[in-house]
């Protein structure tokens, strides 16, 4: 009997503090069993897009490669020789690149993500450093063991963007492209590999890691049946699960006697505003 066997080739931990975070608790912070229980109702394909270019689907059939993500990962299998063969049933070559154009499926993702709101810039993320970008500053994509969260390391230039885009052939970016992500067998780096130097595959893949903080924001509360407002003096995290609890006391600058007849539920992610410095959650109670 004929039998197929895949084994991973690399994988790509996404993750959000907006969705992991327990109300101020970090995702990092919590121990084994609390992340599990994050972790169970989590699926980062409910916020964004990653799809395999044209050209790089082209190479999935040509290669014998399989996209087959998880609730926390995206993951590229490969046709092997046998269970447990280091040997791919086709030979990888060390410059064989997969592209991936990344969209947005939440439309208020930057609503609740640390990061600057974009105009042209998009984000790029890749083991290594495209010729095309001559002396651009690179910053590669991050690996599971650090803990290092998206940054405007992580950002390109709309022309830096476009010439990407020109470089692999990728025509199908439209609009809603907000990024792309690059992975080449041979990374910039021996540790941003995910083939060996003599083309055999990993015994235990490359784990590649996206990290996206929580976005705080200042939180002004206002009850217009008594005309009263408050803000509160730090900004606060937006997340998706937990409370953060607020006190009078040491919350606000107001006067506490003056709104301890206020509730202070924590705000939604639609109604984000910024003074150009500051970010702001605005909430009707």
């Amino acid at each position: 009997m004929f039998t197929t066997h895949y084994t991973t080739l690399f994988s790509i931990n996404i993750l959000h503090g907006y969705h992991l975070n327990n109300g101020e608790e970090n995702y990092l912070d919590l121990n084994v069993d609390q992340q599990e229980k994050m972790m169970a109702g989590y699926d980062w394909s409910q916020y964004l897009q990653i799809r395999p270019t044209e050209a790089t689907q082209k190479q999935f059939r040509r290669f014998q490669l399989l996209n087959k993500n998880t609730s926390k990962s995206l993951r590229m299998m490969v046709r092997s020789m046998q269970p447990g063969s280091q040997d791919s049933f086709i030979p990888l070559d060390q410059d064989l690149t997969l592209a991936f154009l990344i969209s947005y499926r939440d439309p208020y993702f930057e609503n609740y993500t640390d990061m600057n709101f974009l105009s042209g810039e998009k984000m790029f993320f890749s083991n290594f450093h495209p010729e095309v970008l001559g002396e651009e500053p690179f910053h590669p994509i991050s690996l599971e063991t650090t803990e290092e969260y998206f940054s405007d390391s992580f950002l390109l230039s709309a022309e830096n963007f476009d010439l990407l885009l020109d470089a692999y052939r990728i025509k199908e970016a439209g609009k809603d492209t907000s990024g792309l992500l690059l992975i080449r067998m041979q990374g910039e780096t021996g540790n941003l590999n995910v083939i060996n130097v003599n083309n055999t595959l990993k015994i235990n893949p490359t784990v590649f890691k996206v990290h996206f903080a929580n976005r705080s924001t200042y939180w002004r509360y206002y009850q217009a049946s008594s005309d009263t407002g408050a803000e509160t003096n730090q900004p606060k995290p937006l997340t998706k699960n937990g409370f953060v609890q607020l006190s009078t006391e040491t919350d606000f600058d107001t006067d506490p006697a003056a709104i301890s007849h206020l509730r202070f539920p924590n705000p939604g992610v639609k109604h984000i505003q910024s003074d150009g410095i500051n970010y702001y959650s605005e909430i009707n109670i």
